[in-house]
């Protein structure tokens, strides 16, 4: 008896409903002001869940070489390889970090190992900075976002460039064994 009441209800329901022949039905795209389809904001909604990343923005903007552009990309969106990822894929290298000072992960390599901590302190000193960097996830949360002790760009200019010479020279002495 219930299925046929709610049966009853629901085909009252519909009957309210009129459709007009003037009035078309219209698609929109809801991930784009205009309402059309782009390949850019699917694909932007794929990978940053639709929201643009304000780091992206800044990275690409930035006046340095494109490979360091990509560089800072593949940090900050965790697709570099450090040695516990590369060991997954089957290298032959410890997970550890060359100078055996813990796991070597991407934060680690630029926030963690003691080569690391030794150039931000530099930097803390040389340009009299009250905090200086401790991981990954602070760069963005604080120091693009206005936050940091110099303008954004020339922050991301200087981290490029350090993060730069701190991988080249990590890669120089887990792969060559030669300490630069």
């Amino acid at each position: 008896m219930q299925d046929f009441e709610r049966w009853s209800v629901l085909k009252g329901e519909l009957n309210r409903i009129t459709l007009d022949e003037d009035n078309s039905d219209v698609v929109t795209w809801a991930l784009e002001r205009k309402g059309s389809f782009s390949t850019k904001s699917l694909y932007r909604f794929l990978t940053d869940g639709g929201m643009p990343s304000r780091v992206a923005g800044y990275i690409w903007k930035c006046r340095i070489p494109l490979k360091i552009n990509f560089f800072l990309w593949k940090i900050f969106n965790k697709k570099l390889q450090g040695a516990f990822s590369l060991v997954k894929r089957g290298w032959r290298g410890g997970e550890s970090c060359c100078l055996g000072d813990g796991g070597e992960y991407v934060n680690h390599i630029f926030f963690g190992c003691c080569v690391a901590r030794m150039i931000w302190g530099f930097l803390q000193e040389i340009f009299k900075w009250d905090t200086f960097l401790i991981s990954l996830k602070d760069f963005p949360e604080s120091w693009i976002q206005g936050k940091g002790p110099l303008p954004t760009r020339l922050i991301l200019f200087v981290f490029a460039g350090f993060a730069w010479a701190i991988w080249t020279n990590r890669n120089r002495m887990a792969i060559q064994h030669e300490f630069p």
